[in-house]
């Protein structure tokens, strides 16, 4: 019957285990390499002057969109049938029903189209 362990084993091998030691020119390409971190430049700085503008736009676009919507949200509140029918575009003209239509297809459309580009570029 055998009394020797798994553990006594790995403890024999790792007991006569040489020490590791790096290969030739390894410290001096890894020294080089650090020289050459050390020498070049630093990056180029982020040019938030440049940019606090458009992002001070795109706030403020975004924040008058959320008050119109909400403004809007509201007032079709106050016109809601609250005896239980629902009402489908109470007043609304159906023409706008079609220019709603010609955007969303003109919007597919654009979207196909970038989709193609970008496959035929390999970003996808």
């Amino acid at each position: 019957m055998k009394t020797e362990s798994n553990f006594d084993n790995i403890d024999r091998a790792l007991a006569h285990e040489e020490p590791i030691v790096p290969s030739s020119g390894f410290a001096d390409a890894v020294m080089t390499r650090v020289m050459e971190a050390s020498a070049a430049p630093p990056p180029i700085p982020f040019p938030w002057v440049r940019a606090l503008p458009g992002i001070a736009l795109a706030v403020g676009v975004l924040g008058l969109g959320v008050i119109h919507l909400a403004r809007f949200f509201l007032a079709a509140a106050r016109e809601i049938n609250w005896s239980g029918t629902v009402q489908w575009a109470p007043g609304l003209p159906v023409q706008r029903a079609g220019w709603i239509a010609l955007a969303l297809v003109i919007s597919l459309l654009c979207w196909l189209y970038s989709r193609r580009l970008a496959g035929q570029s390999g970003l996808l």
